[in-house]
């Protein structure tokens, strides 16, 4: 988790999502929408020779170097949530076995999950998260275990 700029508050680097390919995704919560970046696509060979960790610091790179534009515009593709359509963000810390969890549920739509690979510290990801969305109508919980 890094903390950026006025615009982006919070960016949850090196994420995955998928079962095969894997997509490398980073969650960017701006200050008033999270952005979840899908910017490239791992087989196991990748996987084999640990290229997502490099890919994962290209991107954060970009992201902190170039701006959130920028990021945007090299996507594989974007998913927005403002926070406005955002019910809950839930943060599962992944216990002993697990891979910490993020999901993001809508008010209408399909929730949208990640597994954090890289570096995670839940409670102050999850204090950054509160204030980000402070003054909109979305409930952060903070749970223990890897969920489902």
């Amino acid at each position: 988790m890094v903390l950026v700029t006025d615009e982006l508050r919070v960016h949850l680097h090196y994420t995955m999502r998928g079962s095969y390919p894997l997509r490398l995704i980073d969650v960017l919560f701006c200050t008033e929408q999270a952005y979840f970046v899908e910017y490239d696509y791992l087989t196991p060979v990748d996987l084999l020779f640990g290229s997502p960790g490099q890919r994962a610091a290209a991107f954060a790179s970009q992201v902190v170097e170039e701006g959130v534009p920028a990021a945007l515009e090299t996507a594989e593709a974007v998913e927005t949530q403002p926070y406005d359509a955002l019910d809950s963000v839930d943060i599962h810390t992944g216990g002993r076995v697990g891979r910490p969890k993020i999901t993001a549920q809508p008010r209408t739509d399909s929730a949208t999950t990640v597994r954090v690979h890289g570096q995670f510290d839940a409670e102050p990801f999850t204090q950054a998260l509160r204030a980000t969305v402070d003054g909109h109508d979305v409930t952060v919980r903070q749970r223990d275990g890897f969920g489902f």
